[in-house]
């Protein structure tokens, strides 16, 4: 037996050799090795807690993942996966002078054996710096319109300030901090929660993706919405000085553009207000000749307690103080529009046709329609005599004019016993004036030399007139005229004594 496994031993080591080589070639055609490229191995930082007690914090610099390449059989390699292996960077091995530390792959697969590993990340490239945070008012920014008539009012956020933590080059990128919330279509009070977002220095909406040390002591704000009822109301102002324009002239209003502005508030609040004030004192139109222009703003108006003015309006108020030239105008009135006063009930009016020129004066458009219907006046006849006598009247307009002059107005009064002898029927008495009227009333307004003339060439004396049987109706008549002429010739004792002057 011994002979035979030792004869020909040789041949038979080389057959054992040629069966493991041919073996070896089989695998090898048939799960030959390659190599394959493995990406995306997260890297875990381990040893950072120093930097948290330290206030610090690191950013990695580029993406936190690790490579490596694996060579390996087919079959194998084929069926790695990420999770397969293990990418560790240790804070305690950091390298300070290029902030990188260095990065160890291994495999977690007990079928990879290092030998087939080699890696292709080598560090981890860091930077530290510290932690910061900062107090942060909550700003709310509404989207959106109410309902028609209705205006947002106050908006409080909860918590209306929060603390935001993050690294001091994050942190120096935040503006400041807010939330949206929609109030469309709404008309009352409302709730609602909304998400923080972060702004930037020019007001835009920050990226925070990938940001994970950022943080807030609250993310998620209650938002009260309050919703303010919206009103038409007019503006007012005070005036001082309309009766001290410039000779002449005349304030006549105020004209204010706009007429309205919006205000919002509770309806109970709204409700009491009818206009708003100027908060501007008093305008003053002393010495005005023209009409005055001033402008204001919205902001000058007085505006109560829980009252606010709606933005969306013109913000500039023009203020029209207007000033109008005055006109005169002279209307002739007649008799029958005086009132006569303490006429002596022993004298009748010869002339009732008389006219009493009245000059008023107030605005050119009020003038022409004024009617000379609307002007009354009165005279005082106390202590007048037969004769003519000119008498100052006082007239009276409607309180938007004024009375500038007023013109003499010339009666002639006789006695109702002369009257009677020479067939008169005073008007007054309903009667017609007759022809010795007439005779009468020339005769009384006849130049004193003439009256004396027919007295010389009748031959008569008013002695003799007396002694005559008829004379004595033209003893009066004579004595009547010479009252008539003593009253033409100087101004009645009521317009002497009453120092006025018609004009």
């Amino acid at each position: 037996m011994r002979r035979r496994i030792l004869n020909n031993w040789w041949l038979k080591l080389l057959s054992v050799l040629g069966a493991i080589v041919a073996w070896i070639a089989i695998v090898n055609y048939d799960n030959p090795n390659t190599t394959r490229v493995i990406t995306g191995i997260p890297i875990d930082v381990v040893g950072a807690e120093t930097l948290t007690e330290n206030n610090q914090i690191y950013q990695v610099v580029g993406t936190q993942t690790a490579s490596v390449r694996v060579r390996c059989p087919r079959r194998l390699a084929q069926s790695l996966k990420v999770a397969d292996f293990r990418a560790t960077a240790d804070f305690s091995r950091l390298y300070t002078p290029t902030s990188r530390i260095p990065v160890v792959v291994t495999s977690v697969n007990s079928r990879v054996l290092d030998s087939y590993l080699t890696q292709i990340t080598q560090s981890l490239e860091v930077t530290i710096e510290s932690i910061g945070s900062r107090k942060m008012d909550v700003n709310v920014v509404t989207t959106g319109e109410p309902t028609e008539g209705y205006q947002v009012g106050i908006v409080r956020p909860s918590p209306s300030v929060v603390t935001v933590q993050a690294p001091e080059s994050i942190l120096d990128q935040i503006g400041s901090v807010g939330v949206a919330v929609s109030v469309d279509t709404l008309s009352q009070d409302a709730t609602q929660h909304a998400k923080l977002i972060y702004y930037n220095a020019g007001g835009n909406i920050m990226d925070t993706t990938g940001m994970d040390n950022l943080k807030a002591s609250s993310t998620d704000i209650i938002v009260a919405v309050q919703i303010l009822n919206v009103k038409n109301v007019g503006i007012s102002a005070s005036v001082t000085g309309v009766e001290d324009t410039a000779k002449g002239y005349r304030y006549t209003g105020m004209e204010i553009t706009p007429e309205t502005v919006k205000i919002s508030g509770r309806k109970n609040v709204l409700d009491e207000i009818t206009s708003l004030a100027l908060s501007v004192g008093e305008l003053d139109v002393t010495g005005a000749s023209e009409s005055l222009v001033k402008t204001y703003q919205l902001s000058d108006l007085q505006l109560p307690e829980n009252v606010k003015l709606v933005d969306s309006q013109e913000q500039e108020i023009s203020v029209q103080l207007k000033v109008e030239k005055l006109e005169t105008k002279t209307f002739e009135l007649d008799l029958s529009r005086v009132t006569l006063e303490n006429l002596d009930e022993e004298l009748v009016i010869l002339n009732e046709d008389a006219k009493l020129s009245v000059t008023v004066e107030g605005l050119s458009s009020d003038l022409n329609a004024l009617e000379a219907s609307e002007i009354t006046a009165k005279a005082d006849l106390s202590g007048l005599t037969a004769g003519t006598h000119n008498i100052t009247a006082e007239a009276e307009v409607p309180e938007e004019f004024s009375v500038v002059g007023t013109a003499a107005l010339r009666l002639q009064l006789v006695d109702k016993t002369t009257a009677a002898e020479e067939g008169i029927a005073p008007a007054e008495q309903g009667g017609a004036a007759t022809e010795p009227l007439e005779n009468l009333r020339a005769h009384a307004l006849q130049p004193e030399e003439e009256k004396e003339g027919e007295v010389d060439l009748e031959g008569e004396t008013e002695s003799e007139a007396k002694a005559e049987p008829d004379g004595e109706v033209h003893a009066v008549e004579s004595g009547e005229a010479s009252r008539a002429d003593d009253e033409t010739e100087q101004p009645s004792a009521k317009s002497a004594d009453s120092g006025e002057n018609p004009h």
